[in-house]
């Protein structure tokens, strides 16, 4: 790639534009811009010479990290030049949110759909966010994110499915196994009812038995063994 494709990142080619006092009060106005500059550079901001800068590749009207050229080169492809609208009037800050917002890509592009956790989406959807609260188009990125969104809830709803069938099916089996449990028991039951009976019967004739005996002991006690005999 040739020299005149290798700028400083300030995103003009001749130098920085806008005051530093102004820029820093722009980037702290912006949440994502935060994330982008930490606060020593912000507060170094203008101080440092653009000439030393690290070097970035011009992309239509943008100078972006050569690691995001190619992403935001096919963002422009696909859905025009999205910065257009910007109120962002400084290319020198209008870059960090382009490659913000190419950096989203490129992890979409990486990361698996069963790799995608929430918390990827929510890091995702908040940088679409604070690109649009500077008028960036990209209604089409947050589209994605919303299919994305929906597809995982429909991913965990059918993981919550298979779940629920599991305990049913185990309470079925737990069900089926008291049941087997109280046929045995019943006819435990039943057994026992039925010896109880048989018992019961055998007391009684043993209580009619014992009555007559007694009624002959009770007669023979005080009197002699032949008498009303002879």
């Amino acid at each position: 790639m040739g020299n005149d494709h290798l700028v400083s990142p300030c995103g003009h080619e001749d130098g920085c534009s806008g005051s530093p006092i102004q820029q820093q009060s722009l980037i702290m106005d912006v949440p994502f811009l935060k994330k982008v500059y930490p606060s020593d550079d912000i507060s170094n901001m203008g101080g440092s010479n653009c000439a030393n800068d690290t070097k970035t590749v011009k992309v239509g009207s943008y100078f972006v990290s050569p690691s995001l050229s190619m992403t935001l080169q096919a963002i422009i492809n696909k859905h025009g030049d999205i910065a257009k609208d910007c109120q962002l009037e400084s290319d020198y800050m209008r870059t960090p949110v382009l490659e913000g917002i190419c950096k989203v890509v490129q992890d979409l592009q990486n990361i698996q759909f069963n790799e995608l956790k929430q918390h990827h989406l929510k890091s995702f959807y908040s940088a679409v966010k604070d690109a649009e609260r500077v008028n960036l188009n990209v209604k089409w990125l947050h589209q994605r994110l919303d299919e994305l969104v929906q597809a995982v809830n429909s991913m965990n709803l059918k993981d919550s499915k298979r779940k629920s069938m599991q305990r049913v099916e185990s309470i079925k089996k737990a069900l089926e196994l008291k049941k087997v449990q109280m046929e045995e028991i019943q006819s435990k039951i039943q057994e026992l009812e039925g010896q109880l009976a048989s018992e019961t019967l055998e007391e009684e004739i043993l209580n009619i038995t014992v009555t007559d005996i007694t009624s002959k002991y009770e007669f023979f006690e005080h009197k002699c063994l032949t008498d009303g005999l002879l």
